[in-house]
């Protein structure tokens, strides 16, 4: 088949039906009941539509049919609610349906007919076949894009996992509610709280605590505990004990001996002194033995608790329980927590406002490997240490933490930061020149008498050569002089003046052995490509310096970021899902994390929302969008990139693109969007 007669994969939204026990009916009562299935589904408000506007296709399966929705994610889930509602009225069929969205391709058959392959219709059938009648499976997929419209998530439930005939495991769902779905079990699936959980796993004390006598809060107690029990926990209540002079401290020493706390919590529950107190007794406990670990669930609401029960719950991680719908998803997710080795709660935990440099002491710095090998370059006193990234990459947030070690070794130091000159300040080299001379001076309070000793004569160059070797004679501790932002000055007639000079001091330490140059270093902080903007090689700083390249985090890094947050992404996978988003761009996940452990949104909302305007990166887009409009050699080689994933460039456009963190570089120097949040976005607003 050629080219020619297919069109480029896409993403449909699919409704597969078929009916139960067909295949054991005669051929006459088959052909009846599908002719009966076919006119329901005609009579569908939601199938009538989107056939009269071009969005639907619809085919034959043998015991049942399968719907095509091209563009309407929640079509499928309307269509199936409208047939269950007209099969309640005849209940002359049992139908079962599966729901599920995935990757598809239009093709044109041998006979010239329209035809649709793909392995989304293969999961849809699948996801069908888990089924019995009456139940309207979703896959996982299709089950947490339907959540994020407000009108379905209450109806999208867990049902449990299948196993396909070729041995796949399926995480299913199913859509609920008292006028269509199917709530019970499936024939074909088991629950998703005793297919996760592990029956040879450690058993463990437990307590629950809760407010008495409030509603919906015994209903979710009764719920866990009948669940953990059945994993062979030891599950205590203070329902276990009657009231009397023991009673409390009873409570106390059952929790102070527990491995997990589990704290049901509803907002009848504020004020509660008993549930305060339990909770005290948890987290005092903890500090002293790093047991138990408390664990909240949220009940009728998701947000953080008022109070005093606010104190020690707000900043942990949370379950949410809102009806029935989620006794699986509870049940599982504190199954998950108490099998994992407790962590230090984070109640104390103080979040840092994200942007700009992080702080040298800031539990949320995340190493990589560049930091030890710049640590080493500064303790060898190398005499040019190069730290190049893009923006936002964590260049001053290194050179900070270099200050710091420098300072820590006892040596002098001084920093300059380009990024605050002003054009004037940079417009003459002589001036340019003495204000760099006056401002390390001020920093290492060193005397120079610039009248008689700042000579016009001998040029800007020489005279910053002479201030530079007094103030390093002037003692016999190492100094360390931190540049950051150069790229500034890349466009200064004189810049390849002053990075020769640069080059000079590191020369003179082979030239003048017995000179004052062994013990200066310089750390330069940059994003350009330096020789693009320097014209003589031999004498430029950036071909000889120890080069300290950033890479962005990797997979490794984000999961250690995510622990230092609280772990607001509780699987891996997760992590691996916001590395690929943000390609791993420090600002950018520290800014995910941030919002999560703050829950200011969920993660299925900020994946959903990461390339709107009003989203969590949406400021940060807005930027990038104005700055690389500004320049029409940067617009174009943005649109180029856009529709050549594979460049290999210098030009000018593609040079600030890079800088701009925008672009990336990867093997065999091809140029490439650096993540997929940018193309997503730019995709979208730049044409």
């Amino acid at each position: 088949m050629s080219n020619e007669s297919q069109s480029p994969t896409q993403i449909a939204h699919i409704l597969f039906l078929d009916i139960v026990g067909w295949s054991r009916e005669s051929i006459n009562a088959q052909g009846r009941l599908l002719s009966e299935l076919s006119n329901l589904v005609t009579q569908c408000p939601t199938f009538q539509r989107s056939k009269a506007a071009g969005e639907l296709m619809a085919f034959p399966s043998g015991d049942g049919m399968w719907i095509l929705f091209r563009n309407d994610l929640a079509g499928p889930a309307y269509c199936a609610t409208e047939l269950a509602h007209l099969l309640r009225k005849t209940r002359n069929l049992a139908v079962r349906m599966g729901i599920h969205s995935g990757p598809v391709r239009f093709q044109t058959d041998i006979a010239g007919t329209q035809t649709v392959v793909g392995d989304g219709i293969n999961m849809a059938k699948r996801v069908m076949d888990m089924g019995d009648d009456g139940h309207i499976v979703l896959s996982s997929q299709y089950a947490s894009w339907l959540k994020q419209f407000d009108e379905w998530a209450p109806m999208v439930r867990p049902l449990g996992q299948g196993i396909t005939k070729h041995g796949e495991k399926l995480e299913l769902y199913s859509l609920v509610s008292d006028s269509y779905g199917r709530a019970g079990l499936s024939s074909h699936v088991t629950p998703m709280a005793v297919a996760n959980a592990e029956p040879d796993g450690k058993k463990l004390d437990l307590v629950i605590v809760y407010k008495r006598n409030a509603k919906p809060d015994d209903q979710v107690l009764a719920t866990l505990e009948t669940a953990l029990m059945a994993d062979g926990h030891n599950v205590f209540i203070d329902r276990h004990l009657k009231i009397g002079v023991e009673w409390a401290k009873a409570i106390e020493q059952k929790i102070r001996a527990a491995d997990a706390v589990v704290a049901i919590v509803s907002d009848a529950a504020m004020g509660s002194e008993m549930l305060e107190y339990e909770l005290e007794t948890a987290y005092d406990e903890h500090h002293k033995r790093g047991k138990p670990y408390l664990l909240p669930i949220r009940v009728g609401v998701d947000k953080t608790a008022e109070g005093v029960i606010g104190t020690f719950i707000n900043g942990l991680n949370y379950s949410v329980w809102q009806g029935p719908q989620d006794d699986e998803k509870v049940i599982g997710e504190i199954k998950a927590a108490i099998s994992e080795e407790p962590k230090p709660l984070a109640v104390d935990m103080q979040l840092e406002p994200v942007g700009g440099a992080v702080p040298p002491d800031s539990p949320f710095y995340a190493e990589r490997s560049s930091d030890a090998e710049f640590h080493k370059a500064l303790r060898a006193n190398e005499s040019i240490i190069l730290v190049k990234g893009p923006r936002q990459m964590g260049k001053t947030s290194l050179i900070g933490r270099g200050a710091k070690a420098v300072s820590e070794f006892g040596w002098r130091q001084a920093s300059t930061d380009f990024q605050k000159l002003s054009s004037a300040q940079m417009g003459h080299d002589d001036a340019f020149y003495k204000l760099l001379a006056a401002t390390l001076a001020r920093q290492l309070k060193f005397k120079y008498d610039f009248a008689e000793e700042w000579i016009d004569v001998f040029g800007a160059n020489m005279n910053m050569d002479n201030f530079i070797r007094a103030l390093v004679e002037d003692s016999p501790t190492p100094l360390v002089w931190f540049m950051d932002e150069a790229d500034k000055l890349f466009g200064v007639p004189f810049a390849s003046d002053f990075f020769g000079l640069v080059r000079s001091w590191h020369n003179s330490r082979a030239t003048e052995p017995s000179g004052p140059w062994s013990r200066f270093s310089v750390v330069i902080g940059y994003a350009t490509e330096a020789h693009l903007f320097i014209q003589d090689l031999n004498q430029s700083p950036f071909n000889v310096g120890r080069q300290i390249p950033l890479q962005p985090f990797n997979i490794d890094q984000v999961w250690d970021l995510n622990q230092r947050y609280g772990a607001p992404l509780r699987q891996r996978s997760d992590a691996q899902t916001l590395e690929e988003l943000v390609g791993g761009q420090p600002f950018l996940t520290r800014r995910a994390l941030d919002l999560l452990a703050r829950k200011q949104l969920d993660f299925p909302t900020l994946l959903a929302t990461a390339d709107r305007d009003d989203g969590a990166f949406g400021d940060h887009l807005k930027r990038i969008l104005i700055s690389v409009t500004q320049l029409p050699s940067v617009f174009q080689a943005l649109k180029h990139s856009l529709t050549h994933p594979d460049m290999t460039t210098q030009t000018d456009g593609f040079q600030r693109l890079l800088a701009a963190g925008v672009l990336k570089q990867v093997a065999d120097n091809r140029v490439v969007l650096a993540c997929e949040l940018y193309r997503r976005y730019l995709s979208l607003h730049v044409s």
